[in-house]
């Protein structure tokens, strides 16, 4: 089934946005600071199914490109995601996804997520402060404890237990009385303790499932490196040479690291941050010509067939956009 087909079969008891570019997709999880960059070719399309139940918010996300998500969840705020569909390298904060992989957007104080081409994951929320009862926020804290790694990999029958956990709950939310005020408070405390159990039972403590990938993780610190140079013009690097010299590292190592930490070469990678740095200079009104100079795009018509080919439109279109 299509990931918007898809999506709205989960939506038909929550909000439904359709997203027309990175940023409004961003918003729509409230209050998080979360900045997207494309890094896979296409037009960016987005959507989002939405239930909100007091202390617990099922928040389902479909993508159609490669996106580095990067930013940090509310304080006070545990957030999870549980893939519905996952196809391709996939990786959060240095550890490879799969579709059986739990995503703890909340273990530390800030992230970062690589989705892959084919995206559709149900991120749950629960706002401590918000849930119904003592008991509840006890159970949020224990939760919150079994949450220690970024990527926890779920046994097949756990992870599908909790897929339909997540379907039923968003099937039902219509069913919330709005009348009975005593009522309505017993129905939410049940549904609240209902998917944190769900999230307990689900957290395998299997040694194989939680260790630590040395190995990813000094690929990761490596790329990390990487994104600090990026972070600015006058630092920004524009090729594997630059980056050889920056980092004091050999390109075999540079690429392996790449390719072994977020499932890309690192040209392709320094290529598409650069253009999504061009596009945020474009949107807040600057030439074409400036922000791509700035950025290292010295051949003009070679710099917008690369922008067109991963935004789907060309740079003076962006800059148009401009209010």
């Amino acid at each position: 089934m299509p990931l918007v087909e898809n999506l709205t079969a989960l939506a038909r008891r929550a909000s439904y946005v359709v997203s027309k570019n990175l940023e409004e997709q961003a918003l729509q999880f409230t209050d998080w600071h979360l900045q997207y960059k494309q890094i896979s070719s296409g037009r960016f399309k987005g959507a989002s199914a939405i239930t909100q139940l007091s202390g617990v918010r099922i928040h389902v996300e479909a993508l159609n490109t490669r996106i580095l998500q990067k930013g940090g969840v509310p304080e006070g705020t545990i957030a999870v995601g549980i893939p519905l569909e996952l196809e391709g390298p996939a990786n959060i904060c240095g550890e490879q996804s799969s579709k059986d992989t739990l995503h703890v957007f909340s273990c530390f104080s800030d992230f970062e997520f690589v989705s892959p081409e084919k995206h559709l994951v149900a991120n749950i929320e629960l706002e401590t402060k918000a849930l119904c009862s003592t008991e509840n926020q006890l159970l949020a804290k224990q939760l919150q404890t079994s949450l220690s790694a970024p990527a926890i990999l779920l046994q097949p029958d756990a992870a599908t237990q909790l897929r339909n956990m997540i379907q039923q709950i968003s099937k039902i939310s219509a069913e919330l009385p709005v009348h009975d005020m005593a009522l309505q408070a017993s129905w939410q405390s049940q549904l609240e303790r209902r998917v944190m159990f769900g999230l307990l039972e689900s957290i395998t403590t299997s040694s194989d499932a939680i260790k630590e990938d040395l190995k990813l993780r000094k690929s990761w610190q490596v790329v990390k490196q990487v994104e600090r140079l990026l972070e600015n013009p006058e630092t920004c690097v524009t090729s594997i040479a630059e980056l050889c010299v920056a980092l004091h590292l050999s390109r075999r190592t540079i690429q392996y690291a790449f390719e072994y930490a977020i499932g890309m070469n690192p040209v392709s990678y320094l290529r598409a941050v650069r253009l999504n740095h061009v596009r945020a200079d474009l949107l807040n009104g600057e030439s074409v010509t400036f922000a791509a100079t700035q950025w290292g795009f010295l051949h003009l018509s070679a710099f917008a067939q690369d922008y067109y080919k991963l935004f789907g439109e060309l740079p003076s279109i962006t800059q148009k956009k401009f209010k």
